[in-house]
């Protein structure tokens, strides 16, 4: 029986032929509404719902497109045992590449010489105002593939972070690893803090007014996990009172960040729009891993690449 796979994502050509050349009967997302029969969904969209609980489907699996998975209803899921594999490793080395730029754009001092550029003022900002990476404790939430890829590349520049987990197990790349239970005395002295945990229900605002209280003017913030983890309210007192510096957020509790939201107006934060993790190889990458676990999903109904567990929502 020939398996159907409706896509969100837009395939090209050869990416489609290869599908077709594995037996596969592939669905545009602009087909979603009168399509029947999926077995498969590839990507996700604000009709993914309605076409996971559509009758005259039958999905068993979804392979999204992103890493984190909380989007999904997964309380459907798991009552309906539907498999669930994610793209976490796409993204890593832009996510990495984008937070050196986040921490060397503050250390740096480059946040003061764009303001200073665009009001024509020459201004040479004390040398006690710079740092190195080098110099710095730094201390990374998440040790999954995008912790280890931030940490690989401090390593290059002589850096090398600690990091935090749900259980504190060792990961290559950092000089120590506590669990999230265990942090307070990790992070009490710290630099900077990177978040890059997914979304979980442990996680979420897990940055919030108590957390930043224990911190004594860490000097840079990164956000490139989950918007959900970080209590906006509780960070934007934080850096009014200092216990934060400065901060770089690519991930905000509601997307697109409101307009109203004080956030912009802070001259120490540097928000971009959930744009870390792009690269143009990214779609390539992504349909390697549907590639792989299509062959070992018609080889004998089981996927080996990036599975998730749907009741740990990672």
């Amino acid at each position: 029986m020939t398996e159907r796979l409706l896509t969100f994502p837009t395939l090209n050509q050869p990416q489609t032929d290869a599908l077709k050349a594995q037996g596969i009967d592939v669905v545009p997302a602009t087909d979603w509404e009168t399509a029947t029969d999926i077995d498969i969904i590839f990507g996700w969209s604000q009709h993914g719902a309605a076409v996971l609980q559509n009758p005259q489907n039958h999905v068993r699996w979804i392979q999204t497109v992103s890493a984190g998975v909380d989007y999904l209803p997964l309380d459907w899921i798991r009552a309906h045992d539907v498999q669930v594999t994610n793209a976490s490793g796409a993204y890593s080395a832009a996510i990495a590449e984008s937070t050196i730029g986040y921490l060397l754009y503050f250390l740096r001092d480059f946040n003061d010489a764009v303001k200073n550029q665009a009001g024509h003022f020459w201004q040479v900002p004390a040398r006690t105002e710079l740092a190195t990476l080098a110099n710095q404790k730094i201390v990374i939430y998440g040790t999954g593939s995008i912790g280890q890829h931030i940490a690989e590349l401090l390593n290059g520049f002589g850096s090398y972070p600690f990091g935090v987990n749900r259980s504190g197990h060792g990961v290559n790349g950092f000089q120590g690893t506590v669990s999230m239970e265990d942090d307070a005395d990790l992070v009490k002295d710290a630099d900077v803090v990177i978040n890059a945990m997914p979304a979980t229900p442990t996680t979420i605002h897990y940055f919030n007014e108590a957390y930043f209280n224990q911190l004594n003017g860490v000097r840079i913030f990164v956000n490139v996990g989950r918007g959900k983890s970080v209590d906006e309210a509780a960070l934007m007192h934080a850096l009014l009172y200092q216990n934060v510096l400065n901060a770089a957020l690519d991930v905000f509790e509601n997307e697109p960040l409101p307009r109203e939201s004080k956030l912009w107006d802070y001259p120490n934060v540097l928000i971009t729009p959930h744009q870390s993790g792009f690269d143009v190889d990214n779609i390539r990458a992504l349909f390697g891993y549907l590639s792989d676990n299509l062959q070992s999903w018609e080889a004998d109904g089981k996927l080996t690449v990036n599975v998730v567990d749907v009741n740990r929502g990672y």
